[in-house]
């Protein structure tokens, strides 16, 4: 395991089961390295109390809470405090993961892990490091690659046939003859196809397109 940090961590718990609540705050409380400063049911009950106590080292998020959950809570989060220390927990293995890695947390832990797990991600996290265990991390890698899939099958034929010209080095001028559209059209489908797969230039496009058979 990660070893302990050389100061106190403060730590802020969020969580709607009051059972899985007490037992997280009573196996950290146990670290003498970790100190439990916030105790929250919701996301609304976090928000109000780190607003009076400020901002602790690390914050354990629940995804699923009533009133407000995990999603709206990382995003009042990141508006108020920029760059918090944020670990998701979750019983979830599904694309929850996927969309809270998306806004932001440092770390993930799922509920079904250790507590060892848990305490590594606190430790990891507290220093602006991330913390994804190998399970978390297989889940990522999965719902990653079902969105990329999705994402090249909804490709247009004369997306495909722009991509095939793109890659052969014709100019935008002599794909727009080809295909009878406007050089202007051309550079709407370069555009498109770089927002869709969050590519920067050109040439990661051809590479991509490459590596991907779509040509």
């Amino acid at each position: 395991m990660t070893a302990p940090p050389d100061k106190i961590i403060t730590v802020a718990i969020a969580d709607d089961h009051t059972l899985m609540r007490s037992a997280l705050v009573n196996f950290i409380s146990s670290d003498k390295k970790i100190k439990i400063c916030i105790e929250a049911a919701n996301g609304k009950e976090l928000l109000d109390q780190l607003e009076k106590a400020g901002l602790t080292d690390v914050i354990l998020l629940d995804i699923s809470m009533p009133e407000m959950d995990g999603f709206e809570t990382m995003i009042r989060l990141k508006k108020k405090y920029k760059d918090p220390a944020v670990i998701a927990l979750t019983g979830y293995s599904d694309g929850l993961i996927f969309r809270m890695a998306g806004l932001g947390v440092k770390g993930c832990v799922l509920k079904t892990q250790s507590h060892e797990d848990l305490l590594c991600a606190i430790y990891t996290v507290s220093r602006n490091e991330q913390y994804f265990s190998k399970q978390v991390r297989e889940i990522l890698y999965l719902d990653s690659e079902r969105t990329l899939h999705h994402k090249i099958i909804s490709l247009k034929e004369k997306e495909i046939v722009f991509l095939k010209h793109l890659c052969s080095g014709m100019t935008y001028n002599n794909i727009a003859a080809k295909m009878h559209i406007s050089p202007y059209t051309v550079e709407d489908y370069k555009e498109a196809l770089l927002e869709k797969f969050e590519l920067k230039n050109k040439t990661a496009l051809i590479l991509f397109a490459l590596r991907h058979k779509l040509v």
